[in-house]
């Protein structure tokens, strides 16, 4: 290849574990770019000859959009400091997103963002994933933080997916699980991903910090760690059952959640098992993983934690919980919590 040849900076490794155990290496030309090879063993497996050339022909291949393009702004966001910020699981929902948005817009002139026209191109967009709603809203969510980036770089005039309706009307009152449901889907998962379940059930941790919990941010009496997708700080009040729970998880690892070759869970992982569960047992139906956050807020409740408190340790800002309370944390619950304060003080 003539020049100076480009370094291998950017060849991104990814690993995957097998159901029988054998590890097995996945490599890209670049976090998202094309594969140029793959290997097994569980060591990092040095680039072949052929690998080495499929990177740079990728790389040589791999072209910037036209300025002042829709592409150009997608390109210019991922490399800002906002971007940089976000959770990575955060960044690879955005990332694919962006992908499907420039596969729309890539080659439109960013002036054409300008035109009142555009905002019905984009519900047309939209409208393409109607029977998904919830990816729907989502394309759209991830579509205007772009577009409002590029109006804050002087980019764009003004944003044409602000406040563009969403198709997904999310209903969050008394979706909750049950304690019945909790045992009855944990009967039906292998024992690593039933302490895992229940132990989201008891701490409301969300999916991506339940997995990545380490045993140094477990004490006697909480639990304390920042939020992977906001950087709040939870302290997470530990219950004598919550306790009991904690001691049957094996302490192998660093973190406190592991499958059952003793390695950190996925969160994806995670999801698909508790799914899986679900379905087989047969009850639940409609409900995620992400409800146990939920969940766990009816308890905090129910154990008499006030509004101010169930903030602190939900991280959520200050007034959420109240605001929420009604269409979050199960209205039927909030009825059966006043009963049992009231029995409490009659008797």
């Amino acid at each position: 290849m003539a020049g100076n040849p480009l370094k291998l900076t950017e060849v991104h490794f990814v690993k995957y574990r097998k159901k029988d155990g054998r590890l097995r290496w996945y490599v890209y030309a670049w976090r998202g770019g094309p594969k140029i090879m793959d290997g097994a063993g569980e060591r990092k497996p040095a680039l072949t000859p052929d690998a080495v050339a499929a990177y740079h022909k990728a790389h040589e291949d791999r072209r910037l959009p036209p300025a002042n393009t829709f592409a150009s702004l997608v390109v210019a966001y991922l490399d800002s400091p906002e971007f940089g910020g976000l959770a990575d699981a955060t960044k690879k929902d955005y990332r694919r997103w962006t992908d499907k948005a420039v596969e729309q817009f890539g080659d439109a002139s960013l002036r054409l963002f300008g035109d009142r026209r555009m905002r019905g191109e984009i519900l047309k967009w939209r409208d393409k994933w109607a029977y998904a709603p919830r990816q729907s809203h989502y394309a759209i969510q991830v579509l205007s933080r772009v577009l409002a980036w590029g109006v804050q770089r002087g980019l764009l005039l003004h944003n044409p997916a602000a406040s563009m309706p969403s198709l997904y009307k999310a209903d969050r009152a008394d979706i909750v699980w049950t304690d019945d449901e909790i045992e009855a889907v944990a009967a039906k998962m292998q024992p690593h991903v039933a302490r895992a379940f229940r132990l989201a059930a008891l701490t409301g941790l969300a999916r991506g910090d339940l997995v990545a919990l380490r045993w140094d941010q477990v004490s006697d009496l909480y639990i304390e760690r920042a939020r992977n997708k906001t950087g709040v700080v939870q302290i997470i009040p530990l219950f004598d059952e919550t306790r009991a729970l904690l001691a049957e998880f094996p302490k192998s690892a660093v973190t406190v959640v592991t499958n059952q070759w003793g390695k950190p869970f996925t969160a994806r992982g995670f999801s698909m098992a508790v799914e899986r569960a679900r379905d087989k047992a047969k009850v639940a139906e409609g409900k995620t993983l992400h409800d146990i956050r939920g969940t766990f807020g009816t308890l905090l409740m129910r154990r008499g934690f006030e509004d101010r408190e169930i903030d602190e340790i939900m991280g959520w800002e200050t007034g959420k919980s109240s605001r929420i309370r009604r269409s979050y944390i199960s209205r039927r619950s909030v009825v059966i919590a006043a009963v049992e304060r009231f029995k409490n003080k009659s008797n």
